[in-house]
């Protein structure tokens, strides 16, 4: 079995399909970002390399060359790229909206199944105030630890997480009760199962490692189970024993399919990231 290529291989067998006019402004570019204190280290060049390089063969394959496509000459590019600017933290990315859609998910429209059950609007508020506060200690601790202890201190995270949300649907009375109808909670469902499966749609597009394909089963799932509940055919099995053991394994595979579809996708990273 052939050994993986390192990112530096990667980066020469795409240099090697430049052509000869764009390999020379290529490699005086790569020359002049070396000089540049941010990518002194050279693994973070390679990586901004691995960045910038596919996108200057999709320029050229519309024959552009590399002078046209950076437009100015390859000192000012790399003094323009490796300018000190107030980098955004690493954790601020579209997948910080993945945890939100996955509390949304996991206690909001299981509690929404049902057309008779409300949400209870201080519950969720309260629940999702933790869910934040367990947020920020994760991306905290992630930032001051090595990838091992990352792992341990999310899993702590999350049992402490559950426990809480657990303690707090028990001593948080019900108040800001919300009903979704039957007609509206359809149309409403619907639209956010429509709305976030575009917006999967779109980011998967752009990013192939995207995490957000990891919760459309369950977002359907769900979806489905909900709207079971609300057309007259079907509303009336939803509220037996059968119905309750349907809303039960549907909510498991639900949750089984975020597990799974996101284990593909952590390995991808991984694979991606070596």
């Amino acid at each position: 079995m052939a050994e993986r290529l390192s990112i530096a291989e990667q980066n020469q067998a795409l240099r090697e399909q430049l052509s000869p006019e764009n390999q020379a402004y290529w490699d005086d570019l790569v020359a002049a970002l070396r000089q540049q204190p941010k990518y002194a280290n050279e693994d973070t060049l390679q990586r901004k390399i691995r960045e910038i390089l596919p996108n200057l063969l999709v320029a050229q394959s519309k024959e552009q060359s590399a002078r046209d496509f950076f437009g100015a000459d390859p000192q000012t590019i790399a003094d323009q790229v490796g300018a000190a600017s107030t980098a955004k933290p690493a954790w601020l990315t579209w997948d910080l909206l993945v945890p939100v859609l996955i509390f949304i998910l996991g206690v909001v429209l299981p509690a929404a199944i049902l057309p008779a059950v409300p949400l209870q609007g201080l519950l969720i508020t309260v629940q999702f105030g933790i869910f934040v506060i367990a947020m920020i200690l994760g991306i905290w601790w992630a930032g001051r630890v090595t990838s091992q202890m990352q792992l341990v201190g999310w899993l702590v995270i999350i049992v402490a997480l559950f426990l809480a949300m657990w303690l707090a649907a028990r001593v948080v009375p019900a108040r800001g009760l919300i009903y979704l109808t039957r007609v509206g909670g359809s149309v409403f469902l619907l639209v956010f199962a429509l709305a976030v499966t575009g917006l999967t749609w779109w980011h998967h597009r752009r990013h192939a490692d995207s995490w957000f394909p990891a919760i459309l089963g369950s977002l359907w799932i769900t979806t489905l189970l909900a709207l079971l509940a609300r057309f007259p055919l079907t509303s009336g099995l939803m509220v037996t024993s059968a119905g309750n053991l349907l809303i039960a394994l549907g909510t498991v595979l639900a949750d089984a399919s975020i597990l799974i579809i996101g284990w593909h996708i952590w390995q991808l990273r991984q694979t991606k990231s070596e």
